[in-house]
């Protein structure tokens, strides 16, 4: 395990600060960027760029919708370039984000490299993307998305010359939080190893520190449901990305692709069925529809397992499929908002009330584990708690095909 304290180490260096994040209304206090890339200067300071309506993008190489979002963005930049400043910032490495400025000839955006979280953190994005507006004093006036902005909001904003007047109007597009910031050691490094997989760098050095960390330590560091769910949610998604990324054919057999243990963590072999239905779904039955538990379960599975079971894992884990749900990094201190977002998400995305006929079409996964569910009753008072469907409303349940076909990279947006 002699990775381990290095890794460690390095995601302790990335905890958000302990000041509320800044939010719409608030005047940003000075901060000095000290690397900027294509930019006049190598480095700058937020009041530097006083005077002047700022457009501030969090963004990632490997964020898809941030990266759609850069040529609304060079259009604005052209339309605004003598009245609006456009920055981006990300807390990537400054040579993964000098090689993805390389591979667009022409960039047109300084690029600010928060390589030690300082500055993302006294705004601790929840999700990406995640735009803020700044005005001429600094004061943050909306919170929004690079892909909503539009010539006439900008002008909007320019017009007003209301000293901090906030525009809360806006909400933020994308609907999975991003976070890498657990303070549970463990699940920190489940953590980056999905960010890792995520990237494209290599995890090996990461599934090395997995396979040899004490089995103690994995049993005894995650004590409560929400550290399990969490661990083991970012291990199943992060592993079929790096699983099916190396082989891609691995999937024309998809049974064997789920039930083949070639997962270790603390000297186990998992498969990602051990993971789903053994850990994180209590030991049930795979295809039972959610209604039998296994008659024998070994130590390890219970000792790891689960104590109930939550519907909501069923939108949170990514299979590598088109129909299965988005990639998100999951973490124990706020777990329960969001695996409601995910929910949502999924959900909205992927269900379909039609009022004439009064008959709502449900994804395939609550079929095959209805029972997980609690049913189709259990089903509809899910679907009016997130109003997809009217309160005064019964409509008939129908399931839809699954699309089985291969979609990697699935993150943080629904399709």
């Amino acid at each position: 395990m002699k990775h381990l304290p290095i890794i460690i180490i390095f995601l302790t260096s990335l905890q958000c600060t302990a000041q509320m994040p800044y939010k719409t209304g608030d005047k940003v206090a000075s901060f000095y960027f000290q690397k900027i890339l294509n930019y006049s200067s190598s480095s700058a300071s937020l009041n530097n760029l006083n005077g002047k309506l700022t457009v501030i993008d969090f963004f990632g190489t490997w964020c898809v919708p941030c990266v759609k979002a850069l040529p609304n963005l060079s259009r604005l930049q052209n339309e605004f370039k003598n009245s609006i400043r456009f920055f981006l910032v990300s807390n990537e490495t400054e040579a993964r984000l000098s090689k993805f400025i390389s591979l667009r000839n022409p960039f047109a955006f300084p690029v600010v490299v928060d390589d030690e979280n300082k500055f993302t953190g006294l705004f601790q994005p929840p999700s990406y993307p995640y735009t803020i507006i700044l005005d001429s004093s600094g004061i943050v006036i909306a919170v929004t998305d690079a892909a909503s902005l539009t010539v006439s909001l900008l002008n909007k904003w320019l017009t007003d010359k209301t000293p901090g007047k906030k525009d809360t109007s806006f909400t933020i597009v994308s609907t999975m939080p991003v976070n890498l910031h657990s303070s549970n050691p463990l699940v920190a490094i489940s953590q980056q190893f999905i960010y890792t997989a995520k990237t494209g760098d290599s995890t090996m050095i990461l599934e090395e520190d997995l396979k040899n960390l004490g089995y103690d330590i994995l049993k005894n560091s995650l004590k409560s449901d929400e550290e399990k769910k969490a661990f083991w949610i970012n291990i199943y998604n992060g592993y079929t990305q790096v699983l099916l990324k190396k082989n891609p054919d691995q999937y024309k057999g998809r049974n064997n692709f789920f039930k083949r243990k070639q997962i270790n963590i603390a000297g186990k072999s998992f498969s990602l069925d051990d993971i789903e239905h053994g850990i994180l779904r209590r030991s049930k039955i795979k295809w039972s529809l959610g209604y039998f538990n296994k008659f024998f379960t070994n130590k390890t599975e219970r000792e790891l397992r689960v104590d109930k079971l939550d519907y909501r894992i069923h939108f949170t884990l990514n299979c590598g499929a088109k129909s299965c749900p988005p990639i998100a990094f999951y973490n124990p201190e706020n777990l329960n908002p969001q695996m409601d977002l995910a929910t949502k998400a999924y959900l909205m995305a992927e269900a379909n009330y039609d009022k004439e006929s009064n008959k709502v079409y449900l994804p395939a996964l609550m079929s095959w584990f209805r029972r997980d569910f609690g049913g189709k009753k259990k089903m509809k008072m899910l679907l009016k708690k997130i109003n997809l469907i009217p309160a005064d409303s019964n409509p008939s349940v129908h399931f839809k095909k699954y699309d089985w076909n291969l979609f990697l990279n699935h993150y943080n947006t629904t399709t």
